[in-house]
């Protein structure tokens, strides 16, 4: 691999986080109703902030297919990445 390759990893796998966190955010924007910072608290304390990172990184699927159709494979694999990194923290929390 190239260095290049591996730029386009590193981006892809910002990117991904990227459009998670941003996921959380407009899901707790929209659907909670005390808003994002004390919903984010209660979210923590009941338990359910794994489910909401889980609804967050939907973003990723549809940034993946955009990836894959502009063919950025690397950066796509990013993506996948950082799904995977989510899932984790996700499995902690």
């Amino acid at each position: 691999m190239k260095l290049t390759d591996y730029i386009q990893l590193f981006l892809g796998i910002v990117i991904g986080l990227a459009a998670a966190s941003l996921g959380v955010y407009l899901f707790l924007e929209l659907f909670a109703d005390n808003g994002f910072e004390n919903s984010l608290s209660t979210m923590r304390t009941e338990g359910l902030l794994g489910k909401v990172i889980t609804i967050g990184t939907v973003l990723n699927l549809i940034v993946f297919f955009i990836l894959i159709r502009l063919k950025k494979d690397m950066m796509a694999w990013g993506i996948i990445t950082a799904t995977a990194i989510l899932a984790l923290i996700t499995v902690i929390v």
